[in-house]
């Protein structure tokens, strides 16, 4: 490898593709094509160089990375650092906040999005969850969640496969997102559930969604001529939890009561006393 060490550019890679890549990866990566740093600073900052080149840029920039973390006493990240060294100290780049939007756009969305479902992932569901509690907080108003659990779902996986299970999961998923509004946000909570958040939604305007998810998803999703069905659990801010870990805990709660009471239902959380969580 070249005798720029491994471990140092982990960071760097791990803002490029969105994950984490073990030094031994990314020293068979390099052997294996040679152009291992000239390809990441092509993808990283859209600009070309050798090799040789490269690698002379790449040491650099966690130079510069450790210099601005030394001047402003925190750390910075690899990109803010490689616009900064290309921009300000080699004025090889006249646009910075284009190139970042043109390369990160991709990357940042991809790691919002659950592979499977192509719908939101947990980590994006956790982010939203939070704002929307702080901002319902903030003005005095609701919101409701809906926590959505396919029926039988181990069963259907085990009887027909897993590249049949992944195929109701995909459906499933395109069926929440066809029926909400453009507001909405339908998440994959985990496994064969799926968490949507609905912002200015009561109670009673979560169950008619709910109803209207139910039925699209029994009239659309069918596996050998079985119908899938779920379970839904409702809850709202804040008359059932005023944290995001009580809110979801009184949807899940619900969910569980849906299908204790025959599943392909929905049912709705049990109202909270509001004085005792305060």
């Amino acid at each position: 490898m070249t005798d720029i060490d491994a471990a140092s550019v982990q960071a760097g890679i791990a803002a490029l593709i969105g994950g984490t890549m073990d030094p031994e990866a990314l020293e068979n990566r390099e052997a294996a094509s040679g152009t291992f740093f000239s390809g990441l600073l092509s993808n990283f900052v859209h600009l070309e160089f050798s090799e040789e080149q490269a690698v002379f840029h790449w040491k650099k920039i966690l130079e510069n990375s450790e210099k601005l973390r030394k001047n402003i006493g925190r750390p910075v990240g690899i990109h803010t650092a490689a616009v900064d060294y290309f921009t300000n100290l080699m004025h090889l780049m006249n646009s910075p906040m284009l190139i970042e939007q043109h390369v990160f756009q991709q990357t940042e969305q991809l790691a919002m999005i659950d592979g499977l479902t192509g719908v939101f992932n947990r980590r994006y569901m956790d982010n939203v969850l939070k704002k929307e509690l702080n901002r319902c907080e903030r003005y005095s108003k609701e919101f409701s969640i809906c926590l959505i659990d396919i029926d039988n779902f181990k069963k259907l996986n085990d009887t027909f496969g897993h590249q049949a299970g992944d195929t109701i999961l995909g459906e499933t998923a395109a069926c929440i997102s066809d029926s909400i509004r453009e507001e909405d946000v339908v998440c994959r909570y985990g496994g064969e559930e799926f968490l949507v958040i609905l912002p200015e939604t009561n109670i009673f305007g979560a169950r008619v969604l709910a109803n209207r998810i139910q039925q699209y998803v029994a009239e659309s999703v069918l596996l050998s001529q079985h119908k899938v069905t779920f379970s839904a659990g409702l809850a709202s801010y804040p008359n059932n939890g005023r944290t995001v870990e009580t809110l979801v805990s009184a949807a899940d709660q619900a969910l569980y009561q849906a299908k204790f009471n025959g599943k392909n239902r929905v049912e709705e959380a049990v109202q909270q006393n509001i004085n005792s969580v305060i």
